[in-house]
């Protein structure tokens, strides 16, 4: 339970994250710029934070084992980079509405990954949680009429589903390294590879200077800060709470529901009934897919004794303290 509020809270935080891209985009500054100050914003924040954490636990926070490092420059290549890339030539495709739609067949790529890759179950619970999602999106993002001026550029449209498919990568990449790496140290390296892999178009286009701007400096220290330091670190921590994969890229999709609840809010979006049932949708598959979760379940392995076992496990033991750490030690060997 605390990995998934922690998760939730990382997507209640992202739900922020159109109206600071709206703010930076009236401005002036495009897409590109936009997804590399946000990184470069999320280092400056990391660095005394990191020095902090570091001096409180006398060691280097950022210390990572050299096979981790890759899952760390993968996430930063592919879901940070790469993933921004790839929104913003959807958007300019096939519209902000679309492009949502597509960005959340995540969970049914991550589904799918986290099945093949680290043997988690894959139930009707998960397909059925992963199905209202999505029509949930879908209602949500379409109340306003957003798709059917989307277009149907069929470029626009594969950018949009890799874009999904590098936003589940960031669920797959953490999975080896969550609980075995710092939270900061995961999201400064996965920050530090999107700003130098950005860095050349981005200085190129000359539109950095727009941000020191009063209104944009502060709507880039919001999203560096808080949407993506913050916000990550919750998410890695809710990812080491137990929670398994295919179910991370469901419960984070409350940031649509956040999104549309500012935008009525906030931007003066209509409030229809197609709105409303999305949201319903969106919250309903964000608890059905954590319906009857069991302690032990994590990664699809069922912790389930046998009456031999059992039978086992008390007959060697001479006294109950020691039968209970046999059965603990053989929950631990079967996740």
């Amino acid at each position: 339970m605390r990995g998934i509020l922690l998760l939730l809270c990382a997507g209640a935080l992202w739900g922020f994250n159109g109206l600071y891209v709206q703010v930076l985009v009236q401005a002036g500054m495009g897409p590109l710029s936009i997804v590399f100050v946000r990184y470069l914003c999320a280092l400056v924040v990391l660095g005394p934070v990191v020095s902090a954490a570091s001096a409180q636990v006398q060691g280097n926070v950022l210390a990572l084992r050299p096979e981790h490092i890759a899952c760390c420059v993968g996430m930063g290549l592919l879901s940070n980079a790469l993933g921004g890339v790839l929104s913003a030539f959807a958007i300019a495709r096939v519209g902000v509405s679309t492009t949502t739609v597509l960005l959340y067949t995540a969970p049914v790529f991550g589904c799918l990954m986290s099945w093949r890759l680290y043997g988690e179950a894959l139930t009707r619970q998960k397909l059925g949680a992963i199905a209202c999602n999505f029509v949930g999106v879908v209602l949500v993002v379409s109340a306003g009429g957003g798709l059917a001026t989307g277009g149907s550029n069929l470029a626009g449209l594969a950018a949009g589903l890799a874009y999904g498919f590098t936003y589940s990568l960031l669920a797959v990449l953490s999975r080896p390294i969550v609980g075995n790496s710092h939270p900061l140290a995961i999201v400064y390296y996965g920050s530090l590879t999107a700003v130098v892999a950005l860095a050349l178009p981005a200085l190129g286009s000359g539109e950095l200077a727009l941000v020191f701007q009063p209104v944009p400096a502060l709507a880039t220290l919001l999203y560096g800060g808080v949407s993506t330091v913050l916000a990550n670190i919750l998410y890695q921590r809710g990812m080491a709470g137990g929670v398994e994969t295919a179910q991370v890229a469901v419960i984070t999709s409350v940031e649509v529901a956040v999104s549309a609840c500012i935008g009525v809010l906030l931007l003066g979006e209509p409030c229809t009934v197609g709105k409303l049932a999305g949201l319903g949708c969106v919250l309903g598959s964000i608890a059905i897919m954590n319906a009857h979760a069991k302690p032990g379940e994590a990664y699809g392995v069922r912790m389930v004794l046998t009456a031999e076992q059992l039978i086992g496990f008390y007959g060697t033991q001479t006294d109950l303290g020691g039968a209970v750490k046999s059965v603990r030690r053989h929950r631990e060997d079967a996740l």
